[in-house]
């Protein structure tokens, strides 16, 4: 437990941990409309790759174009397997010139190191789990961009853009300004989290994830690893592949898929009427009767009264209407995404 996670358990002594999220004792789960939202991103862990070769090391492995990222601009993106399925989702931003951050789920920041490892022998860059040093915290909210003002003297102004300065790094996520992740060494967040929080929603970190599944982006677990290609997620659609920059590993596949292939199953948002739900990431999906999965869970939140979650599916299955977990008759209303899906796809 790094000194962030030590301030948060001395200054919320009924906090906790749920299923790798942080939770607030009696926590209200605030609507996005509200002022100013602070969560705590336990989920998520930092590989850092250091060295001058990081940028070019990463662009022959993974799926976003590093010749586009700097201190200044973020990208989504993920590394996958020679069979074009994902190892690993992040976010990428470049600390410096010669560190890039790859902000990922924790439970795979070791295996991500691991494997990637295994092929920066050769390039003037190390990689390494940064986890324990630095902290991600969501910010969220209408006043959300003036209450970091009143902090960083810069900040990004558009979707994926990113701002450095010493204090830490700043990605805005949404084209609004209402959206933002931070991203800092412990000490430093600390200090960050002691200016932003007297005035704000203090939430858990699953709130952050229902944002992520309003906003339609799905993420790679530890059991949801080598299940899904890019596609499948809808990266080709909110920015998470590029199709210009050369090869990478698994490239073949994924391109294959865009310009020649047929995707049976993509990422969906949906709403399942019942609370108190805990499916793991990977978790089959049935449609009617059938014995025959017809798809897998991305991420999910359990709300009071209902489920928040986000599936990969089949175009068949949708349009029957009859989508249910094992052993459960509780059906999934399908609602639409942010974001519009090409006719091709």
């Amino acid at each position: 437990m790094n000194a962030f996670w030590q301030h948060l358990s001395e200054t919320y002594p009924d906090s906790y941990f749920s299923t790798g999220y942080w939770q607030a004792s009696n926590q209200d789960r605030p609507s996005a409309e509200g002022g100013l939202q602070l969560s705590p991103l336990s989920q998520y862990g930092f590989l850092a790759i250091e060295g001058p070769d990081c940028s070019k090391f990463l662009q022959g492995q993974t799926t976003c174009d590093w010749r586009a990222i700097s201190t200044e601009q973020a990208s989504l993106g993920s590394y996958c397997n020679i069979k074009g399925r994902m190892v690993i989702s992040f976010i990428a931003g470049m600390a410096s010139p010669e560190t890039a951050l790859l902000r990922l789920q924790a439970d795979t920041a070791d295996s991500g190191r691991d494997t990637l490892g295994k092929y920066i022998v050769f390039s003037k860059a190390k990689i390494r789990n940064a986890s324990d040093e630095r902290v991600a915290i969501g910010i969220s909210g209408k006043s959300a961009r003036q209450d970091l003002q009143a902090i960083f003297t810069e900040l990004p102004s558009k979707a994926m853009a990113q701002t450095s300065s010493d204090k830490g790094i700043i990605v805005q996520l949404d084209e609004a300004g209402e959206r933002f992740e931070y991203w800092g060494l412990s000490e430093h967040a600390i200090s960050i989290w002691q200016e932003l929080s007297p005035t704000a929603n203090i939430c858990g970190a699953d709130y952050w994830e229902t944002l992520n599944i309003a906003a339609g982006i799905g993420e790679v677990c530890a059991s949801s690893q080598d299940m899904f290609i890019p596609q499948m997620l809808n990266y080709q659609v909110i920015g998470g592949v590029s199709f210009s920059k050369g090869c990478y590993t698994g490239q073949e596949v994924v391109a294959r898929m865009q310009y020649r292939g047929k995707l049976k199953r993509r990422l969906y948002k949906a709403t399942l009427p019942a609370s108190g739900l805990n499916y793991p990431p990977g978790t089959e999906l049935f449609g009617g009767e059938a014995a025959q999965s017809i798809g897998n869970l991305v991420s999910m939140v359990s709300g009071d009264q209902n489920s928040e979650l986000l599936a990969v599916l089949t175009e068949d299955a949708v349009a029957s209407g009859e989508i249910h977990f094992a052993n459960s008759s509780a059906l999934l209303t399908v609602a639409e995404l942010p974001y519009a899906i090409p006719s091709k796809e």
